[in-house]
């Protein structure tokens, strides 16, 4: 039977990359978000049952872009959900591949490579990418950012944009739930890995893991951590 909204919980495993992720097992329903990655909804068996700007949807391989408002109404009980960075997706060979992709990780893993592509960017992009990075879990400030870069901050917040399709502190804010999200399942606790990623508290944590993937973070104790390099 597939996961409803009654039924929240996350189980499986979660093969986590630095720009790539994918949950094999039972994603529970979700509320209404929207998030800076792409998403793949795969299933052998049941449907997923999903909500898109207010229209309802099922399908066996179902695509959601990045930033698509959505709402997960029910999932399979062994499901494959990918989400890809935009940045990081081949997004033509995705939408050609589709009806044909896997949904089971041992078969769909090896297929990554090729869906995972990275985009070519500005080398100040890069440098602007690596600062950040280099701050985190600190706070960034953007001026210091575009200093670094050898750019203004408002070519700066132009480049995210056009070249990441994301804002400077929405990119941020997204690293930030990446790296909260891999030490957690790592064992550490929520509130450890809340404050490990640069979040106030945990409650600080909650409130943008709801906004971004439409779950608390209760919901991810289920699931297994596998890496992917």
């Amino acid at each position: 039977m597939p996961a409803s909204l009654t039924d929240p919980a996350w189980t499986g495993t979660l093969l986590l990359g630095e720009h790539v992720a994918v949950l094999q097992g039972r994603a529970g329903g979700s509320g209404r978000h929207a998030h800076y990655a792409h998403q793949l909804l795969l299933s052998e068996g049941a449907p997923w049952r999903v909500e898109i700007d207010g229209e309802r949807r099922s399908g066996q391989r179902l695509w959601l872009p990045s930033f698509q408002p959505h709402a997960v109404l029910a999932a399979p009980s062994e499901g494959c959900t990918v989400y890809l960075e935009p940045g990081h997706a081949d997004v033509q060979a995705i939408l050609q591949r589709l009806p044909r992709l896997p949904a089971r990780l041992p078969a769909l893993q090896p297929l990554l490579p090729e869906l995972c592509r990275a985009q070519p960017l500005d080398r100040r992009l890069q440098a602007a990418i690596a600062e950040v990075v280099a701050r985190l879990p600190d706070s960034v400030c953007a001026a210091d950012i575009a200093e670094a870069a050898h750019l203004s901050p408002s070519q700066l917040h132009r480049r995210f944009q056009s070249d990441l399709a994301i804002t400077l502190r929405g990119w941020v804010l997204w690293r930030r739930l990446h790296h909260a999200l891999a030490r957690f399942l790592a064992g550490d606790s929520l509130t450890a890995s809340a404050h490990a990623a640069g979040f106030a508290d945990l409650p600080h944590l909650s409130r943008n893991l709801r906004r971004m993937f439409g779950i608390g973070a209760a919901q991810l104790h289920g699931l297994q951590l596998q890496a992917y390099r």
